[in-house]
């Protein structure tokens, strides 16, 4: 038998068996930081620009 009871009205849970209560979460409204997260200064991109690949042996003129 389940032993949480959520009141909707004020977003709380509590445990009927321990008394033990909690209110929801609330929602987060920005990106948690990670390791890959781009600061601001890195949201533009770098311009592409084309590249030529040489071979040693092939351009001895």
């Amino acid at each position: 038998m389940d032993r949480l009871v959520v009141d909707m009205e004020t977003d709380e849970r509590s445990c009927i068996e321990c008394g033990f209560k909690e209110k929801r979460p609330q929602q987060v409204t920005e990106e948690p930081a990670t390791r890959v997260t781009r600061g601001s200064a890195r949201l533009v991109e770098t311009v592409a620009e084309p590249v030529r690949l040489m071979s040693p042996d092939l351009d001895k003129d």
